[in-house]
């Protein structure tokens, strides 16, 4: 393949696939250069940087829909999960005893402003998974859930050794996971109550993109 024909195919591919393929690419090569101790230290000092940008990459899509309802519904999960982190932090109520590392960047009483970010696009990527299966809230609420607390179950290992977040116990207390499910759960469900319908699975995509990222420096790095 000539490099005309391969940027006419990029040209014309359609935006979400186009989006999804840069993500794709952006995180391969993200895992590649986490494996080499070299690069590593480069790859902490953006990964904060790389959770907003491809973070705004995956909504993208969406905020063309001009879709008011899903947009009250993004800045309520972010405040409400960035307050839970900050209560989490201070007394161990929320998820357990634990602290954040530098890597994530720029804090507010002590949490990485980015965390509730991420966990916009991972209840909103796992809601769209759901609606394959139902669009019930209570049922989408439990499936988010599930698929909320695989995820973090995948991030937790690569978390820890990369110095995301410590824990203040030998291992992981089930309270934190307990939390995931409910947290994810009742987002979901203020999310299907609210009747919000999207066009663009891209959220979808980049919580798997992420989750595979997660195993690949379980596998390779941490």
């Amino acid at each position: 393949m000539t490099k005309t024909t391969l940027l006419n195919k990029l040209k014309n591919m359609p935006r979400e696939k186009l989006l999804l393929l840069i993500i794709c690419d952006f995180y391969l090569f993200g895992l590649i250069f986490h494996a080499i101790p070299a690069t590593l230290p480069y790859m902490l000092l953006f990964t904060p940087l790389v959770l907003l940008v491809f973070g705004v990459l995956a909504l993208y899509p969406a905020w063309l829909e001009k879709n008011r309802s899903l947009w009250i519904w993004v800045g309520a999960t972010y405040a409400v999960t960035l307050a839970l982190e900050i209560i989490g932090v201070k007394t161990g109520a929320v998820f357990g005893e634990y602290h954040y590392g530098p890597v994530l960047g720029l804090k507010f009483m002590e949490v990485p402003l980015v965390i509730g970010f991420n966990w916009v696009i991972v209840v909103l990527g796992s809601a769209r998974l759901s609606e394959r299966i139902t669009r019930h809230p209570l049922g989408a609420a439990v499936i988010v859930g599930a698929i909320c607390v695989v995820y973090d179950y995948a991030l937790e290992p690569a978390a820890i050794g990369l110095d995301y977040w410590k824990w203040h116990s030998v291992h992981v207390p089930l309270q934190n996971y307990a939390a995931w499910f409910l947290i994810a759960a009742a987002s979901t469900w203020a999310y299907r109550r609210f009747r919000i319908e999207m066009r663009s699975y891209l959220p979808a995509y980049y919580v798997a993109v992420q989750f595979v990222f997660f195993i690949g420096l379980q596998l390779f790095v941490v």
